[in-house]
């Protein structure tokens, strides 16, 4: 606890013992006093009687005040400021109440009434002390003098107080350490007794249950039946209700943590559904389930339980929990190996050939089979099929355990194939593959698909997959260097033909509409229903040649009345245009751009075209509108801003395995949609809203990967991208210490992400504010590395843990040999420097097997995946 925060605690706790002397000098002096924070507003209140205290209100304005209040600045020598009121007698003071480092945590206000200055003809209350000029200022300097050295005393009490805390907590650290030394030594000689694998995990659960100080330990096992669960063995501390008899037969699907992962749950977390229904059930605070794996398969669980009275589990919990669970793992593989409980090889085999799923062994250095079962014959009879899945089978090129979305062409049949290196009843080491028939799955996924995607009323194509084919048009086009438009199109005064004629006429309108836009050259299969009368058409970049020739076409349809059922019926369109990628830097800006440009079209009369204009009314107006939306967002505690997680991959023996991930912040405005950080992040800068909008999403990445560390995965970490902005601010380490408290998560598990420009001007300050980050155990990222001003002085002078690859130069990899020789050179020095390396942006296959070769351990990019929201990420990786 640093000075400055012991003197804002002095100020908050101790204000009594403030009031109090306030009382005395303000009444032996003659004058009055008031104490105020300058974060906790008012700390005493007035000494003296009513009408005293209405006297100084009159006099003694909250504007005048806070001026006094707002002249005292950090580190200044100046202790006491002066100023002046409407009369020549009225006296005004300000007196600091500073830190040691001279930080001003508060202000004593001063108001005097100098009765040698007071006019014959003033008249005041009887009730008022005055004092001479000479004794105001004298009591001035005494409250001077008084403060400073009773906060330096309070300081250097406190001061005491902590090292005799830190001492007291160092004896105590080491009788834990004895006490966890003598109890492990214990558990480890139990593992050399001959009782059976049920009497050493008892003993081992009586002794580790006393370390951990909780009300029970137990080891829950799968049945073989692998739908339900026993506790074959519990220990329970004295007074504490044993669990063990209600827990016979429970059934797998209660029981929310038997998933193979493991959990940490501390009385404070944030409990999902089934775990909060669980804990409920069992009268459970807090709990530590650590799965105990037997060839790669959780077998059993150990379980730490707290129950009917609270628990936050220590790291050094934790850490002993994992001793004890590797301990009792050790003991159960030695008894299995000790007592042959393997299954026979014939019972094995009567259980695979009645399987649903093929399965094959083979061996790839003789490519021979050398077990595959029935289902496997079945499901590749075809001869095509069977040559070709052989390829796969002894191909050791295919490393990745699992293949989906196999395709036969013989029989038109879809597979998931599952591969795993295993060791034969004779020790070779041959490959598992197993064999999942997933076509009825493709061909109803592919059903919903395309319902999802498609207009009913007109067989259109819908906004959702308009969306979808503007992101890939602008990929490739992008990627060739080509150009590409959309046109948006609203009928003119639609809602008049449905109330006028009628809904069935407005309907058979607009599906005639579609079909009639959609045959026009160039465009077959690209026009979308993107709304009730609202239409768009992509002109890809293979025929950006005729776009002209596209807008005259659709302009000239309305031009003449629309004949259905005999009749006529006018209607006209306005349309607006955007092409691109010109100055486009992400697909979902051309939407905006194309409502700013119908809009225009609209304004301007309707029944016309217009092209996007950067510089138009209609652009300033709509970014005037967008800060207006933008600043009542944050005020409304900005929850419109919503956190993605971008998976961050981890390569572990060439596997890429999720580690974490990247927080990213879209805003999902009401009015505008969803919107990417690059068509508002630059814009919350220049406002100042930055501060609150990184505030926000640095505490909700954090809780959320504190829920990820307490249920299923300790190791998984969050980076957080900082703005230049945030980091300037001076409260910065002070807001990042209160996400750190308020979500407890492991500072280890929080990464900030800062940019090389932040160094340029000021190298020296952003080194001690990436040091002091550090300090508090958080990691740091150089994101963008490889842009703007890079140096490589920045890696070897700035205190940092990963080093962040700029995607430009991984996506040129493939056809520029400097991008190539850059990733390899930065991840070869970096790898000296014990620094982790992580590449963005990636893509496709080859750039993948290309990092490979490099001493690069971190990669992420659309190939892994693309930001999920919070629930889609914690679906598919949680």
């Amino acid at each position: 606890m640093d000075e400055g925060y012991r003197v804002d605690l002095e100020l908050e706790i101790n204000n009594e013992a403030m009031q109090s002397l306030q009382d005395s000098f303000c009444k032996a002096n003659d004058i009055y006093v008031m104490c105020v924070g300058k974060t906790q507003g008012q700390i005493t209140s007035f000494s003296g009687t009513k009408p005293e205290e209405e006297f100084v209100d009159r006099n003694f304005s909250s504007e005048l005040r806070r001026e006094i209040l707002d002249s005292f600045v950090d580190g200044n020598v100046e202790n006491v400021v002066e100023r002046y009121g409407t009369e020549d007698y009225l006296l005004y003071r300000g007196v600091a109440i500073r830190g040691l480092e001279g930080k001003c945590q508060g202000v004593w206000l001063c108001f005097g009434i100098a009765r040698d200055r007071l006019p014959d003809t003033e008249i005041l209350p009887s009730e008022m002390r005055t004092t001479t000029t000479e004794d105001f200022d004298k009591s001035i300097a005494l409250i001077e003098t008084l403060t400073k050295h009773y906060f330096a005393e309070k300081i250097k009490n406190h001061a005491l107080q902590v090292k005799l805390s830190d001492e007291r907590q160092a004896e105590t650290e080491i009788e834990s350490r004895l006490k966890k030394n003598e109890i492990m030594t214990d558990i480890l000689r139990l593992m050399e007794s001959d009782n059976s694998f049920f009497e050493v995990a008892s003993d081992i659960l009586v002794e580790a249950g006393h370390y951990v100080d909780c009300t029970n330990t137990a080891i829950l096992q799968i049945n073989s039946d692998g739908i339900n669960a026993d506790m074959i063995c519990e220990w329970c501390a004295e007074g504490a209700e044993p669990l063990q008899p209600v827990f016979q037969k429970v059934p797998i699907l209660s029981l929310p943590f038997m998933n193979g992962k493991p959990y940490t749950i501390s009385s404070d977390a944030v409990l999902p559904e089934l775990f909060e229904v669980f804990f409920i059930k069992y009268g459970i605070k807090a709990a530590i389930f650590l799965p105990i794996n037997v060839n790669d398969s959780a077998e059993m669980y150990l379980c730490f339980i707290s129950r009917n009275q609270e628990r936050k589990w220590s790291v050094e919990d934790l850490r002993f929990a994992n001793d004890t669970k590797r301990i009792i793992g050790t003991v159960l593989v030695k008894k299995i190996t000790t007592n042959s409980l393997a299954s026979s090889y014939s019972a094995l085999e009567a259980i695979l050939q009645n399987a649903g799923y093929g399965v094959v062994v083979a061996d790839l250095a003789t490519r021979e089979f050398l077990y595959n079962n029935d289902t496997f014959i079945r499901m590749f009879s075809n001869e095509v099929d069977r040559l070709a899945i052989e390829e796969i089978i002894f191909d050791k090129r295919y490393t990745l355990s699992e293949i989906n979305g196999y395709s036969a062409n013989g029989s038109g049949k879809w597979f998931d194939i599952s591969i795993a290196s295993i060791e034969w009843v004779d020790g070779r080491q041959v490959r598992l593959l197993t064999f999942y028939d997933t076509t009825d799955l493709r061909i109803y996924q592919k059903k919903v698909e395309k319902q999802a995607q498609e207009d009913i009323l007109t067989g259109l194509y819908n906004r959702q997959a308009c969306e979808k084919d503007i992101a890939m048009e602008f990929h490739v086009a992008t990627k060739l260097g080509k150009e590409f438009a959309v046109l948006m199109l609203d009928l003119d005064d639609f809602a008049s033909v449905n109330e006028g004629l009628g809904y069935q006429v407005g309907d058979d309108l607009l599906e005639y509409i579609a079909h009639s836009i959609n045959d026009i050259s160039y465009i077959k299969n690209k026009c979308y229903r993107v709304g009730g009368d609202e239409f768009a058409v992509i002109v890809d970049h293979a025929n950006i040649d005729n776009l002209d020739m596209v807008i005259k076409r659709i302009m000239n349809l309305f031009a003449n009345p629309w004949i259905l059922n005999g009749q006529e019926y006018y209607c006209t369109v306005s349309m607006g245009c955007v092409k691109g990628p010109s100055d486009v830097t992400d697909s979902s800006a051309i939407l905006t751009r194309l409502n700013i440009a119908l809009h225009g079209a609209k304004n301007k009369g309707k029944n016309r075209f217009e092209f996007y204009d950067a510089n138009s009314d209609a652009v300033v107006a709509e970014k005037v509108k967008m800060e207006q939306a933008m600043r009542k967002a944050v005020e409304d505690d900005c929850k419109e801003f919503e956190v993605y997680y971008q998976p961050i991959m981890e390569f572990v023996n060439g596997i890429p395995t999720c580690c974490g991930a990247e927080a990213l912040v879209r805003w999902n405005s009401p009015e505008y949609g969803l919107v990417l950080p690059d068509q508002f992040i630059s814009q919350a800068e220049q406002l100042k809203l930055i501060n609150s909008i990184g505030q926000h999403v640095l505490l909700e990445a954090a809780k959320s990967c504190k829920h990820w560390n307490d249920f299923g995965h300790p190791e998984y970490k969050v980076n957080v991208n900082l703005s230049v902005v945030q980091l300037t601010q001076s409260d910065f380490l002070d807001k990042l210490d209160m996400v750190l408290k308020q979500t407890a998560i492991d500072p280890q598990n929080l990464t900030l992400e800062v940019t090389e420009s932040l160094a340029i001007n000021d190298m020296e300050r952003m080194i001690k504010l990436l040091d002091a980050i550090r300090a508090k155990g958080c990691r740091v990222a150089l994101d963008d590395f490889g842009t703007g001003y890079s140096s490589l002085n920045y890696i070897r002078t700035m205190p940092l843990d990963t080093i962040k690859i700029d995607r430009a130069f991984v996506s040129d990899m493939n056809s520029d040999h400097f991008s190539e020789v850059f990733v390899k050179t930065i991840s070869e020095l970096a790898d000296s420097l014990d620094v982790d390396v992580c590449v963005e942006g990636v893509e496709f296959d080859k750039q993948v097997d290309m990092i490979g070769k490099f001493s690069v351990n971190l990669a992420q990019g659309f190939f892994f995946d693309k930001p999920l929201t919070k629930e889609d990420f914690e679906k598919k990786y949680l």
